[in-house]
């Protein structure tokens, strides 16, 4: 059954001259915010075909600066037991809206200019098995960062929404150069050796912590010299996914490294900057010039090699809520390849690509979640191989809003609020006469790539029915048009009840 928060939600919520300030309200309520600014999602427009241009991949979770248009007013951030009002409060158990509404408002938009010849569609009641309505919704699709989702819920159904991802300085076995230690990755590629983020609920372990706390700890003991080494053996290979474009490297991923600060990036600051070759040796380097900073110098080049010496200094990522969180939001590849590998030994299966795939599956079987629709190759939906049906997305969102699962919340708190966060705040979304009276009311994870659009979320319809839905473009001709057209599809269900919609 669905979870049915406590609450009151008005039944014009869609009504225009609420409208903008209902939207407000739900996206003050809902966070998350991706320090007040809008971000690109991480591999749109990126050619499977052929190695992309910088211009081309720009579908990276790059902040840009907030234009005159944007509507994010509100504070940062709000914890996740607060940020579902007014999506999840209140409404009608079991609903109103019928497949035959549903049918004759939405089958029309599906045959909208630039969506290509294979369009699928899935609505639900999430406290409901049944669909509301069905249009292809058994197909298999290419997901694009839909994706994303299924890796947040079984990530948060392996590890639990508490977990953290600890990186670690360990002493290593002295040599002729005199005491060792040796940095240990924890498979959290949000760790930093940038200033702070300005959204204060998004805190990323920070490698100069880190250093800090390990010079502290030797020159305590009398040591301002050590060598250094690296061990980055949490995670298999091979380090990128063989189905993926050569050109991801570009701006879009990083070789997946079970040590790595920044995300890999060449420079740190750009989020958009092409990715290095060796990810765990850059941020062993960038820790050497951190802890020399701090009086400990690290003698030689930093080399690979196994920890297993006593713990001297540590640092923790977020909570693993705040970083589903945070993935979904800016549609962040790295984290959910890392976090596909941390299900994987979780589940007790090796830290790779397939493990990590085969440990989502047997995760998500143990939540209940039929798997018929799923097969997919990463945790990121960049591959093309990658194939969900409309129909199993729905359901997975439906498992994240059930009574008897609370700790798979996050999946829903982090979808992008239309028209104000994350990748539904960019490019125009939710601003057309068609789309902007679902601006603050959809909430939903995007997903992009040469002609592929996806949209998979949460809407409360005017009759105040939670409705949970996919839509699915893997055909389509026109990028802008197939997303102008998922966002009213999108904006036509949170007005219907269902005649509203038009």
């Amino acid at each position: 059954m669905a979870r049915q928060v406590p609450g009151t939600l008005p039944t014009a919520i869609v009504s225009a001259a609420l409208g903008i300030v209902l939207a407000g309200a739900c996206v003050w309520a809902a966070g998350p915010w991706s320090g007040g600014q809008r971000v690109s999602e991480r591999h749109d427009r990126v050619s499977a075909a052929a190695k992309p241009s910088a211009a081309a991949s720009r579908d990276s979770a790059a902040p840009s600066s907030p234009s005159p248009s944007t509507r994010s007013t509100g504070p940062a951030h709000t914890p996740a037991a607060a940020a579902l009002v007014p999506v999840l409060a209140g409404g009608k158990p079991g609903g109103t809206v019928t497949g035959e509404e549903l049918a004759g408002v939405l089958r029309p938009l599906t045959a909208a200019p630039g969506l290509g010849k294979h369009v699928g569609v899935a609505v639900a009641d999430p406290s409901s098995s049944a669909l509301l309505f069905d249009d292809n919704a058994g197909e298999g699709f290419a997901p694009a960062s839909t994706n994303k989702v299924v890796t947040a819920v079984a990530a948060l159904g392996a590890l639990g929404p508490d977990k953290r991802l600890t990186t670690r300085v360990v002493r290593g076995p002295d040599g002729p150069a005199g005491p060792a230690i040796v940095l240990v990755g924890g498979g959290d590629p949000t760790l930093s050796t940038q200033a702070a983020p300005a959204d204060p609920a998004w805190r990323p372990a920070a490698l100069d912590d880190l250093a800090a706390a390990t010079a502290s700890a030797l020159l305590a003991k009398g040591v301002n010299s050590v060598t250094l080494g690296y061990d980055a053996s949490l995670f298999g290979g091979p380090a990128l996914n063989p189905t993926w474009s050569a050109g991801y490297t570009d701006g879009n991923v990083a070789p997946v490294a079970g040590l790595m600060a920044d995300e890999g990036r060449a420079r740190p600051a750009d989020e958009l900057s092409p990715r290095v070759a060796e990810p765990a040796a850059a941020a062993a380097a960038a820790f050497a010039e951190r802890l020399a900073a701090h009086g400990v110098k690290a003698v030689g080049k930093p080399a690979a090699t196994s920890a297993s010496g006593d713990q001297v200094a540590s640092v923790a990522s977020p909570r693993l809520a705040d970083l589903v969180e945070h993935m979904l939001t800016v549609s962040d590849n790295d984290l959910a390849e890392a976090l596909l590998r941390q299900v994987a030994i979780a589940g007790g299966k090796p830290a790779t690509f397939d493990g990590g795939v085969a440990a989502v599956r047997d995760e998500l079987t143990k939540l209940g979640v039929d798997l018929g629709g799923l097969q997919t190759v990463d945790g990121s939906g960049l591959s093309r191989e990658d194939r969900i049906s409309p129909a199993f997305l729905v359901r997975v969102l439906s498992s994240a809003a059930a009574d008897d699962h609370p700790d798979l919340r996050a999946a829903l708190t982090g979808l992008p609020v239309a028209g104000f966060t994350g990748t539904l705040a960019e490019d125009g979304r939710y601003t057309s006469p068609q789309s902007s009276a679902g601006a603050g009311l959809v909430r939903a994870k995007t997903g992009s790539l040469t002609g592929v659009v996806t949209l998979a979320g949460l809407v409360r319809d005017n009759d105040g029915q939670l409705l949970v839905f996919a839509l699915m473009a893997d055909q389509a001709g026109d990028t802008a048009a197939a997303r102008a057209a998922v966002d009213r599809m999108a904006t036509t269900l949170a007005g219907c009840g269902c005649g509203a919609a038009g």
